[in-house]
């Protein structure tokens, strides 16, 4: 699949890539950040993300958060799972293989059926935050489900529905979102007796944050992959700037989680 790099590099927050339509979005440059011995790329990152912590300070007296503060936020906490994969190459591994489903089989099938003579247009409506809902479902499912793994599909294309219903997203047709999860599915079930139901779990979350246009923007990766990363992947930092941007009951829920710290 061909697409602009800057899709996979991207730094502004939203997706409108036609060519990869959002699957390719920010995640083969993590794992390519995740791979890289060096870590000057990685700390080069950080620092372009503390500095725009930084210019982004409220002014006296403003209560609510910037967009652009929460996005420095979401960054903080991104490049935070970045530098955990680097010492769990497992789990690299474990994400290129869901990720290369996605890509591949995945968009195959969705363009065979609902591509039309306008696959480019087809592929644009998907860039709406489909493929992390699509992931943190998949994740919840297998915890859900794990003694009944043919239930998944119809219990992840339910929670597609829902959440989209939930948040403004673009509206997608049923039998499209069902024919993505039945095609994810069959590939990612293979995965299970190789990498274990929680390594798949936690590939699942944490290419979901990768791959998110807006993290800051969509209630179900902040509930559903980073709440439950924070407590093995997110550093100090990330969860106090996590804290100032997000809301009340997000933070309750984050400090449980954590035992209260």
């Amino acid at each position: 699949m061909t697409h602009p790099v800057s899709c996979e590099r991207a730094q502004r927050h939203q997706c409108r890539c036609s060519n990869c339509g959002g699957a390719q979005h920010g995640w083969p440059y993590g794992l390519t950040l995740a791979r890289d011995s060096s870590a000057a790329a990685r700390q080069a990152e950080r620092d372009r993300i503390d500095a725009e912590w930084a210019a982004t300070w409220p002014p006296q007296g403003r209560r609510a958060p910037s967009k652009r503060r929460q996005a420095a936020a979401t960054d903080s906490a991104t490049v935070d799972l970045i530098d955990w994969l680097s010492e769990n190459p497992k789990t690299i591994e474990d994400i290129q293989k869901v990720g290369d489903i996605l890509t591949g089989s995945v968009i195959g099938e969705l363009e065979k059926k609902f591509g039309g003579g306008e696959p480019r247009k087809a592929r644009r409506i998907l860039t709406d935050h489909f493929w992390c809902d699509l992931l943190v479902a998949v994740a919840d499912g297998i915890k859900e489900f794990s003694d009944a793994l043919d239930q998944i599909p119809e219990y992840v294309t339910a929670a597609i529905i829902a959440s989209r219903k939930t948040e403004p997203r673009v509206p997608l047709l049923d039998p499209l979102i069902a024919l993505a999860v039945r095609t994810a599915w069959e590939s990612i079930k293979k995965m299970i007796d190789t990498a274990g139901i929680e390594a798949l779990q936690r590939a699942c979350w944490i290419l979901a944050v990768l791959i998110c246009p807006a993290p800051e923007d969509h209630a179900a990766v902040q509930n559903d992959a980073l709440l439950p990363l924070a407590k093995e992947g997110l550093l100090e930092t990330s969860r106090e700037r996590l804290e100032q941007v997000f809301p009340a009951d997000w933070v309750r829920r984050l400090r449980d989680d954590l035992g209260g710290a």
